[in-house]
């Protein structure tokens, strides 16, 4: 367990350098958040950061998105749940963010929708502090979550104060709508929870299309505006439905505000925070 002083450096990393940032995106209020008891250490308000790839550094980088994750509870040594049936629930997927967490103070565990450990999803997602959602098929996950239920258990936990995160698909899955490529060949637009407003894109300036098609689906209301387009090593920071910051891991990624006008879209870069020295 983590002693009072790494905490308190916790604390700071993600402090330091919050800047708000109100107005970036169309926002509302979210609901009053549910109160269980041992809710004490949970976030303060409903609270998402999720990334548009890159969660964990090369070996040769310093780490910031983990750090930056396990401040925004306030528990010293947070349960940290994975959540992969984007991935088929794939047991390399668990082992590679378990190893990634090593380091840092806190618990990793994995639900396994296949196989899972009870159907009382709220009381056990209620039990976590943080949510991580694995990448891969967001179309698959949200067919999964769905037909179990399973969607309804984190809108709960999120409302109490459990942290949802994750990146790719763990992005995508709390806006209205994104961009996806869990069909063959294409690239195309997904519904996701609707937690947050508008739709989303990661990876955004990994291959041209990622831009091009964004554009169009914004463009011709087939995905929700306004977007937030995210490139690798970017996260973005949510309380509630208001975006509160933008972070990254490199200094030349980059997020950009999409939104539908009468004749196409608007597209506006907006400023992010760079978390190394």
């Amino acid at each position: 367990m983590a002693d009072n002083k790494a905490n308190i450096g916790r604390r700071g990393f993600l402090s330091g350098g919050t800047v708000a940032a109100a107005g970036l995106l169309a926002s509302g209020t979210a609901e009053a958040a549910s109160q269980r008891a041992g809710s004490s250490l949970r976030a303060a308000q409903p609270t998402i950061f999720a990334t548009g790839g890159g969660f964990f550094p090369q070996a040769w980088e310093p780490s910031c998105f983990p750090e930056y994750l396990l401040a925004l509870t306030r528990a010293t040594n947070p349960k940290v749940c994975w959540l992969g049936p984007a991935s088929g629930e794939s047991a390399a997927g668990f082992e590679s963010f378990a190893r990634g967490m090593e380091e840092h103070p806190c618990q990793v565990r994995h639900f396994n929708i296949y196989q899972p450990a009870t159907l009382d999803f709220v009381d056990y997602m209620m039990g976590m502090d943080i949510v991580f959602v694995g990448g891969g098929s967001t179309k698959n996950m949200m067919a999964l979550w769905r037909e179990w239920g399973f969607d309804k258990a984190l809108h709960a936990a999120w409302q109490a104060g459990v942290v949802m995160s994750g990146g790719s698909a763990g992005l995508i899955c709390w806006f209205q709508s994104g961009l996806t490529d869990s069909f063959p060949k294409v690239l195309a637009p997904v519904r996701a929870l609707g937690f947050l407003p508008g739709s989303t894109n990661p990876h955004y300036h990994i291959r041209p299309d990622r831009v091009t098609r964004y554009q169009q689906f914004i463009a011709d209301g087939s995905l929700d505006s306004p977007g937030l387009a995210l490139d690798q090593d970017v996260g973005a920071l949510y309380h509630g439905t208001d975006l509160v910051e933008l972070v990254s891991a490199k200094k030349e990624a980059g997020a950009w505000r999409l939104t539908r006008t009468a004749t196409g879209f608007d597209e506006v870069r907006l400023p992010v925070r760079y978390l190394g020295a």
